[in-house]
């Protein structure tokens, strides 16, 4: 958790006249980097920020800094602000015209959402108590809120607001609750699905329209069920009603969404999933492939286009009926790109389990003490990157998988967690290698950006690593990250440069700096 020092990084609209490329903050004495992020215009950088403690005023009080600095780290502006010493960052975001920042406040145990606008000034602020029933949601952070993790519960809706997803338990019963805080107006509301009052349902977010938050939800008709069902589940932003609830049960196949792209100006919807065979149980059996739905603001399902591991897949990749690629293991979709002339790329990357050495000399010990626990013996590791290719009609027309290490992912799991939940463990905990996306304004070229841990006779070390598409190819650059730095994180920048951020423990510095690639 955040102790003293909040760290994150976020964008200004405007432009400096002199341009540098290193920035240094002195007396940091503590950094979390985990919401460092970068403010984006039509897909351009436009600056950063910087959240952290400038001074101690009282025993029970801190002064707050908010450092603005433009896409050069020209340094903007500074704004100060005084709270507890208890409070925390969980997460920030920005959606166009305003900041949020989701504080912990040990002192009232509040949950507090602060609205600030692109100048500077602080717009609203939202509280709400933090309960047992959120128990779940404080677990969380606590061991899974890393440096390298994502966004988990707080997200952007547009120039509207923001909204968070949060896990609930009451008793036996779990489920999830839906907030949305305007930046447009003082108002919020709460969502607490009515119809889940004897299931069990998890909620994750998948994007959001003009008008609607769009959820997976995966739910259980009891506690302890193994029988899963998906869910996609749209929620008007204005009326805070569910407006639709898909569950496929009069579809062929059973859709399991994890990807959504809003279709500017046109009301529709593209979905990208697995799908499974009717009655399949989609937390334990092997999909089938990959599916995109075109669906409208209501959740009428416009078309279904079904691309096989076995048939479709196999045409570009090693891959077998169960959708398991050779060398590879199973595919995680972390981002959907259309382009102008209607073509989709889909980023992923693979992960499998691995027999742990460790793991099984564990489990031999604790046996031969004639003993049993909850040791694994076996380990995930992510692996390489694949880049698919779908055509204007959503079939798949090329696939091209890039080489990387196997790198171990540090998951506190059993060995009988599911496909689909080790995937969200990963997304959660930031195991995968995937770092970010950066395009032009109509995704006519792009970059897909990653890290990699290399181990050859040249270098051993942390490299960044760049896919960029130009329209007709893609070109393959990297960079080596070796640093003495206790913690670093790597931002988009502007054309052609990347932002690395890194903290010195020892010094109690922060510093950013710009760094070419390619």
């Amino acid at each position: 958790m955040i102790k003293h020092l909040l760290t994150v990084a976020l964008f200004l609209f405007t432009s400096s006249l002199y341009a540098q490329s290193k920035l240094s903050i002195e007396n940091v004495y503590s950094a979390y980097l985990r919401n460092s992020g970068t403010i984006m215009e039509n897909n351009q950088i436009k600056g950063y920020f910087f959240l952290y403690q400038s001074d101690k005023i009282d025993k029970r009080t801190n002064e707050y800094t908010l450092q603005i600095v433009d896409e050069n780290l020209n340094k903007v502006k500074d704004i100060k602000f005084q709270d507890s010493k208890k409070i925390s960052l969980l997460e920030a975001a920005y959606n166009g015209n305003s900041l949020s920042f989701l504080f912990k406040n040990e002192e009232n145990k509040t949950l507090d959402m602060k609205v600030y606008g692109i100048d500077g000034k602080l717009k609203y602020t939202y509280s709400r108590e933090y309960t047992k029933k959120t128990e779940d949601l404080m677990k969380r952070y606590e061991t899974m809120h890393t440096d390298e993790g994502t966004n988990q519960n707080v997200f952007d809706l547009g120039e509207k607001g923001y909204a968070s997803v949060l896990p609930l338990r009451d008793g036996k019963t779990r489920t999830y609750e839906v907030d949305y805080y305007s930046s447009q107006s003082k108002s919020y509301w709460k969502y607490v699905p009515t119809d889940d009052e004897e299931r069990y349902a998890q909620a994750e977010f998948l994007g959001a329209t003009d008008s609607l938050i769009i959820l997976e939800v995966m739910k259980r008709n009891r506690a302890l069920s193994g029988k899963v069902t998906s869910h996609m589940v749209g929620i008007d932003i204005t009326t805070k009603k569910k407006i639709f609830d898909l569950d496929g049960e009069n579809d062929e196949f059973v859709l399991v969404p994890s990807n959504v792209i809003p279709l500017k100006g046109t009301g529709k919807i593209l979905v990208m999933g697995s799908y499974f065979d009717k009655g399949d149980n989609v937390a334990k059996d092997a999909s089938k492939g990959l599916a995109i739905y075109e669906i409208d603001g209501k959740g009428n399902v416009l078309s279904k286009t079904y691309n096989s591991w076995g048939s479709d897949f196999a045409k570009y990749l090693p891959t077998g009926s169960k959708g398991k690629l050779d060398k590879v293991g199973y595919l995680y979709i972390h981002k959907l790109i259309r382009t102008a002339n209607g073509k989709i790329f889909a980023v992923g990357e693979g992960y499998k389990r691995q027999v742990s050495a460790g793991g099984v000399a564990l489990t031999m010990l604790v046996a031969a003490g004639g003993s049993y626990g909850r040791t694994s013996t076996t380990k995930i590791v992510t692996t390489d990157m694949v880049i698919m290719e779908f055509n204007d009609k959503f079939k798949v027309t090329g696939a091209t998988i890039y080489d990387k290490t196997n790198n171990t992912a540090e998951l506190m799991l059993s060995d009988f967690n599911s496909q689909h939940a080790i995937a969200i463990l990963l997304k959660m905990t930031g195991g995968f290698d995937y770092e970010f996306t950066t395009s032009d304004a109509d995704n006519s070229t792009f970059t897909i950006c990653y890290s990699d841990w290399v181990r050859s006779s040249d270098y051993k070390g942390l490299t960044f690593n760049t896919l960029r598409y130009n329209g007709a190819k893609f070109t393959k650059d990297k960079i080596d990250l070796k640093s003495k730095a206790s913690k670093m994180t790597v931002l988009p920048a502007k054309a052609g440069s990347v932002m690395i951020l890194e903290y010195f423990k020892k010094d109690k510095k922060l510093e950013s700096r710009l760094e070419k690639i390619g």
